[in-house]
């Protein structure tokens, strides 16, 4: 088995077995046929995903010769649109579905819920919308950890999600620091990063923090994060910046606190962890068509997250997560 890695993550391949720095896992296990099928799968996505859809593709050849993936890649958009219109068999989705616009565009075309099988986990430092959000602060700043209550406090304006938290003090900071303000900074509400935020941390409300500094880009939020020690920020990471430090995240206030890494996004023990999911109209009680299930299992299996791992963008699944996940399939 080749050996292959990933620069953000560490992705190493060895045997039958995931490395990522200094955590192992199983892989899941080699794809096997449960029928020979041919045709042409439909699937839609982003351009940024091409390599990966390719290397799928290939490698699901090898098992079934008779097939192929045609491609229209436009983006998350529209992506999702060309499965409930009947034109593709699946959606790569390069981000979450959004739980009002387009799970409601489905269920109106389609008159059912989306089908979602996860296949990969959010990236660390990937360009592509589907990157994992890390919450930063100056690096002089004593603060380590925080609960995505607390978050919610932070970033938030909605009282229903708790008092709102405008002081370092209210964060448990003591001496000089107390009084001081907390300066928050986010993407701009319109963005993907934002948009998941939104779910994930403020229970869906659009009361944001009215002292928000909303930044275009990442990068623009870590540099000024840099500049400012009062400052702290959602953002995906990217690497170069050295003058921040990532707080470690809990999903419930009394913890566990769990740092943003390989290990937890692949876990999903980390709370802003964030996957990438294809979606297919599967009517309830039947089962998709042969061809699809079969590429389906196949990115599920060894080999389809051989290929994620070589992508470097994306998380491959843990064996338990990937056998779950082909459980799932009707």
């Amino acid at each position: 088995m080749p050996v292959l890695t990933r620069q953000f993550c560490r992705w190493r391949w060895v045997g039958g077995l995931i490395l990522a720095g200094c955590w192992l896992t199983a892989a899941p296990s080699s794809y096997q046929p449960l029928d020979l099928v041919e045709g042409e799968i439909r699937l839609w996505g982003s351009p940024a995903d091409r390599d990966l859809i390719e290397d799928w593709e290939r490698g699901f050849r090898q098992f079934h010769p008779q097939t192929g993936v045609t491609t229209r890649l436009h983006g998350p958009e529209s992506t999702l649109a060309g499965v409930y219109t009947g034109v593709a068999d699946l959606a790569l989705m390069a981000r979450e579905m959004r739980r009002g616009p387009e799970h409601m565009a489905f269920e109106w075309a389609r008159l059912h819920k989306p089908f979602l099988v996860e296949v990969a986990g959010a990236g660390i430092g990937t360009e592509r919308p589907a990157s994992c959000l890390a919450v930063v602060v100056h690096r002089d700043n004593p603060l380590a950890q925080l609960s995505l209550a607390q978050l919610a406090a932070v970033f938030g304006g909605n009282p229903a999600l708790g008092r709102p938290i405008r002081t370092w003090g209210e964060l448990g900071l003591t001496g000089p620091w107390a009084e001081k303000p907390v300066r928050a900074y986010g993407p701009r509400a319109d963005d993907v990063a934002a948009i998941y935020f939104r779910t994930a941390v403020l229970g869906d409300s659009w009361k944001w923090n009215p002292e928000l500094r909303e930044l275009e880009s990442p990068r623009q939020l870590l540099a000024a994060i840099e500049q400012d020690p009062l400052g702290i920020a959602f953002t995906p990471w990217r690497d170069g910046f050295s003058a921040i430090k990532q707080l470690r995240l809990a999903a419930r206030p009394e913890g566990p606190f769990v740092p943003l890494a390989a290990a937890t996004v692949a876990d999903r023990s980390y709370p802003l962890a964030r996957t990438v999911s294809l979606v297919m109209d599967c009517p309830p009680g039947t089962s998709p068509a042969p061809l699809v299930r079969e590429f389906v299992r196949y990115i599920l299996s060894r080999e389809g997250q051989e290929a994620v791992a070589r992508d470097g963008a994306y998380t491959p699944l843990t064996a338990e997560r990937a056998n779950r996940e082909a459980g799932r399939l009707p």
